[in-house]
């Protein structure tokens, strides 16, 4: 709808978006910005068209958080108010159009922080008393916001220091909750999945990036440490993609210059991510050289083959070929046979090291994947859950697997009901849990 999603929040700060009467004009500027009179009317056409599109969007943002919570070990009360943070005190949000007390208390509150936050980075402590008047009885609880005025000094101070980030560590009750092992693995398969996410045309690729890698590693010898480490690597190394606009990962055609420099900068985005958990370092060093080339002509870094370590090269090799084997925006998935002979080709140009384009081309010709039954799932509705976690609409899964829109738009429903959700990206996050996102 609005081609840059980034810029369009950045361009709307402080806008209340339960008001249709300054959203939709907002959404309609945004739309037609410097695309001249004839390609403006058109863009604003289009966007109107989208807008009845909202109410899915919302349902869908909460129940994939719902998905990602579950996946992440937090309990069902905090589920359930989590999925409630689009709803308002007088009824008008959504999905559920929950009104008054019956949202959850601690959601009601966060939704006063969340609006306090906004009015004080535009007005200071008075901008915040000022946007929490406004919203109540609208979006926020009166009663809270009264609270709030009378205590707005204190309040703002836990957020006005020089780090937000080491203050709210530092505000954790103890004892702390810690994870470790197989839950470690789980939270980062979440992390990955979340940022696979962001392109219809991504969804599945870090988990597959990180089993190919980890085998690669073994298959060079490796020892277990190392091959974990790759395997977590490979689940974190595109996290930084959620900062890059939709619209530049899902563009097919040509990328202007200033686009590839931001789809460079998405490493250096994850590092910064990472670099805020001290236990993640030595997988976040392997992470965010996955996109780095032995010849220099890689990013953020443009490091040199002797600064690439015999992991990060691994991992460099997992991706690429991870990546030929899907659909992008400007073409289709090449073949196995295609992806393996153009590995070759950046092995002989010097892009790739080839003992590691070994292990991983070695390691991708005997893995054999097992495909999961899990809730019960037909082999034509895996075809479909598949299409379905690409972005594929009814009409393009119908003519995919040759069969009529209708028959397509049966398998969409019988898929929703058997996994427990409505939404599309709710399925996509179902599929890329169970690995079903590639053959």
């Amino acid at each position: 709808m609005f081609g840059d999603e980034v810029e369009f929040g950045a361009s709307t700060f402080g806008m209340d978006y339960g008001d249709p009467k300054a959203v939709v004009p907002a959404a309609l500027r945004f739309a037609r910005r410097g695309k001249g009179f004839v390609g403006g009317a058109v863009a604003m056409a289009r966007a109107l068209g989208k807008l009845p599109g909202m109410p899915a969007v919302m349902r869908a943002h909460c129940e994939v958080a719902d998905l990602l919570a579950a996946r992440l070990g937090f309990d069902a009360a905090f589920r359930a108010a989590l999925v409630q943070n689009n709803e308002r005190w007088n009824g008008g949000g959504g999905p559920n159009k929950l009104k008054g007390e019956a949202i959850a208390l601690p959601m009601r509150i966060t939704q006063l922080a969340f609006d306090v936050v906004i009015g004080f980075k535009l007005g200071g402590v008075d901008g915040a008393r000022a946007r929490a008047k406004q919203l109540a009885k609208k979006s926020l609880d009166p009663a809270l916001v009264e609270k709030f005025c009378e205590r707005a000094d204190e309040v703002i101070a836990a957020i006005d220091v020089p780090s937000v980030w080491t203050a709210f560590l530092a505000a954790e009750q103890t004892p702390h909750k810690e994870v470790s092992g197989d839950a470690v693995n789980e939270a980062l398969a979440t992390m990955g999945t979340f940022s696979d996410l962001k392109s219809k045309f991504t969804r599945g690729h870090s988990g597959a990036v990180a089993e190919l890698a980890a085998s690669a590693a073994k298959s060079a010898g490796l020892d277990e440490t190392m091959q974990q480490t790759l395997r977590r690597a490979g689940l974190l190394h595109d996290i930084g993609r959620v900062a890059v606009t939709a619209g530049i990962w899902d563009k097919a055609a040509p990328l202007t210059d200033l686009e590839r420099e931001k789809i460079r900068l998405h490493t250096y985005v994850g590092e910064r991510v990472l670099a805020r958990a001290p236990a993640l370092a030595s997988i976040a060093d392997v992470a965010c050289l996955a996109h780095e080339r032995l010849d220099g002509a890689g990013y953020h870094r443009r490091l040199s083959a002797a600064s690439c370590p015999p992991a990060a090269r691994i991992l460099a090799a997992a991706d690429v070929y991870t990546a030929l084997g899907e659909d992008r925006p400007h073409r289709k998935a090449w073949t196995r046979d295609e992806a393996a002979a153009e590995m070759t080709k950046m092995v002989d140009a010097g892009a790739l090291c080839p003992d590691a384009t070994k292990a991983v081309l070695s390691a991708a010709g005997h893995v054999v994947k097992k495909v999961d039954r899990a809730h019960g799932l037909t082999d034509r509705e895996i075809e479909v859950l598949r299409l379905i976690a690409k972005g594929f609409t009814n009409k393009e899964i119908a003519s995919s697997l040759d069969i009529s829109t209708k028959t397509a738009g049966h398998h969409v429903q019988h898929i929703f009901e058997k996994l427990g959700v409505t939404t599309r990206a709710a399925a996509a996050i179902c599929a890329m849990s169970k690995g079903l996102t590639s053959v």
